[in-house]
């Protein structure tokens, strides 16, 4: 079960993301001074994706949700906690929410809004059950060739682009502080003991952070559950979004390819949680 324990005072920031083509690397962001790309790679993109979500073999239930937007614009994954399907309440509010942003919205503005309605009404659910009940969340909004990011807990945001992963989110967690001390290794805080206990989560305690990714014809976005990302490590995700890109793929080179492949190696390898996966291509039209 994850646990939500705030951590120092609660804050959102939005920062500008910019991915050089040339960097390489898995996990790690590139300097924020690195050149944002050029407008020509932020006009005539379309977004197409698609998502899975299921309990694992272990839980009884499923207590993620997701959304996935046939328009190409809205994304999100959210995983609910407090058990007793209160977390599949959690999760499904914040959904709920997200699913409401119009087309005619800024993107963050629009992201921080519905998330703050999910927050208090989840807040009020909690409180009327005497529990402490919520969700962590990864959403992103694309629009004009950029794609905006906000997320709470240990939901996460990747990026494939020229065959690299990159990490677009970095988790609000114990371990993650850990990791940023140096106290532990990526690889160690997939299996250690406090791996569930996250510090920021819709209706728990934390505001969610943004950031802003300009986008390039051939960029593939993975949003998922920490169901995925505490089977699989990043070099695996790499593997399965990278062998499942269009011509190069047997199964066809779709999103819903990559994300059968992401769920059937984390089913294989013992899925003790809830897991949720969407892949979301961007090509120029």
């Amino acid at each position: 079960m994850k646990i939500c324990v705030p951590v120092g005072p609660f804050y959102a920031r939005m920062k500008a993301l910019s991915i050089d083509p040339s960097w390489s690397g898995i996990g790690a962001l590139p300097a924020k001074d690195h050149p944002v790309n050029g407008a020509a790679a932020r006009r005539g993109l379309r977004a197409s994706g698609a998502g899975l979500t299921h309990r694992g073999q272990v839980r009884a239930r499923n207590e993620d949700a997701i959304l996935v937007d046939p328009s190409g614009r809205v994304w999100a994954v959210a995983d609910g906690m407090g058990g007793h399907a209160l977390g599949a309440y959690a999760s499904e509010r914040v959904i709920g929410a997200l699913d409401t942003i119009r087309d005619d919205e800024e993107a963050a503005p629009a992201l921080a809004l519905r998330l703050a309605r999910a927050d208090a009404d989840i807040v009020a659910r909690g409180r009327a059950e005497g529990a402490t009940i919520g969700a962590t969340v990864v959403a992103a909004v694309i629009r004009g060739g950029q794609a905006t990011l906000a997320w709470a807990g240990d939901a996460r945001a990747y990026l494939l682009r020229a065959g690299r992963l990159v990490r677009l989110t970095r988790d609000h967690s114990v371990v993650q502080e850990l990791v940023d001390a140096g106290r532990l290794s990526e690889d160690e805080a997939r299996i250690h003991p406090q791996a569930n206990i996250v510090t920021r989560a819709v209706g728990a305690g934390g505001i969610p952070e943004f950031t802003a990714l300009a986008l390039a014809d051939g960029d593939r976005l993975l949003l998922c559950s920490d169901g995925l990302t505490h089977v699989l490590p990043d070099a695996a995700l790499a593997e399965a979004l990278g062998a499942t890109l269009s011509g190069t793929a047997p199964e066809g080179g779709t999103p819903a390819a990559a994300c059968a492949r992401l769920l059937r190696q984390t089913l294989a390898n013992g899925a003790p949680d809830n897991v949720s996966v969407i892949v979301v291509d961007i090509e120029a039209v």
